[in-house]
């Protein structure tokens, strides 16, 4: 036989009783040790291994690793309970991700500090919507240590996120995400030549992105102003709705012009974003919402623990 085999534990036959037994006695199986359990839990929750691949590297059934991570997620504390290791600035970053649990899209809200990027709470929730939004901000307020000057996010599905941030933290600077924005930009203004708008899409874009990105508040409005100089001159639905967005919203895309402090984009809790979405693409889904609350219970753990 070719390959590694790996060694398994003898079993025996009795002709009088026609049972099979082992050295261990009958009817009982070795148990693995709990430093193994410990270890095959931190390989599948830790790196890029899929459930399957972290079976056969260990030669235990995915079943097991299921069921290890529950009895395990224990000793693993939740970062709800744990106290801000770092310096808190003030300023948070907030964000959604959307895991598959039983072949349903979750909703993952998740915070960080947004100058040590060190993660603050989280919160699984059915949907992505203002009452989901109202239950993890107020989570985050309890927790938090310190005054909570800005928050740094995009709009939310269905601007889901505005109206919480304005009721919960009135005082606080509420930062919509430039590059968000900017990429919701690209993707809604057509870019091709033969659109009968093509010069006033690029028009339009360079408006847009001359008023976000201006080196200080007075030449931002300076865009501003020109932008809606220059309304009339766009006539395709699309641009109507550019148009309703930067006049409602033109405050919270330029909020960090009023405070050095406050972060434009939301790059860092992205970046932690990216990490769970690696993961999360070779688990394929979690079978069961037990399964998903003690496997992020677990990520978000270790998330922490590098800022201890």
């Amino acid at each position: 036989m070719r390959g590694k085999t790996h060694s398994k534990l003898q079993r025996y036959y009795c002709n009088d009783c026609q049972h099979s037994f082992t050295s261990q006695g009958y009817n009982k199986r070795k148990s693995f040790s709990s430093d193994l359990k410990e270890k095959v839990i931190l390989d599948y929750v830790l790196t890029k291994s899929s459930l399957s691949e972290t079976g056969q590297r260990y030669n235990v059934s995915k079943s097991s690793i299921c069921n290890w991570i529950i009895e395990n997620s224990a000793k693993f504390s939740s970062i709800n309970k744990l106290p801000m290791y770092q310096k808190t600035s003030g300023y948070i970053q907030f964000d959604g991700k959307f895991p598959t649990i039983a072949g349903t899209a979750y909703c993952l809200l998740h915070a960080s500090d947004a100058h040590t990027n060190e993660p603050i709470c989280y919160g699984l929730y059915r949907r992505e919507d203002t009452e989901a939004t109202n239950t993890f901000l107020k989570m985050l307020k309890r927790i938090y240590p310190s005054e909570i000057k800005g928050i740094i996010s995009d709009f939310g599905k269905g601007r889901c996120f505005i109206k919480p941030i304005e009721q919960l933290f009135p005082e606080a600077l509420h930062q919509i995400c430039i590059v968000h924005y900017l990429r919701y930009v690209s993707m809604f203004l057509p870019r091709t030549k033969r659109s009968q708008y093509f010069i006033r899409n690029r028009f339009m874009k360079g408006l847009i992105r001359n008023m976000l990105r201006a080196p200080d508040r007075s030449e931002s409005e300076f865009w501003y102003l020109l932008f809606n100089h220059f309304i009339p001159f766009f006539k395709a639905d699309y641009h109507k709705r550019f148009i309703r967005s930067i006049t409602k919203h033109y405050s919270k895309l330029t909020a960090f012009y009023e405070d050095e402090m406050l972060i434009s984009n939301t790059n860092m809790i992205e970046n932690r974003n990216r990490q769970l979405e690696r993961k999360l693409k070779n688990i394929d889904g979690f079978g069961a919402i037990n399964n998903a609350k003690k496997f992020l219970q677990i990520w978000f753990h270790f998330q922490k623990m590098k800022y201890k």
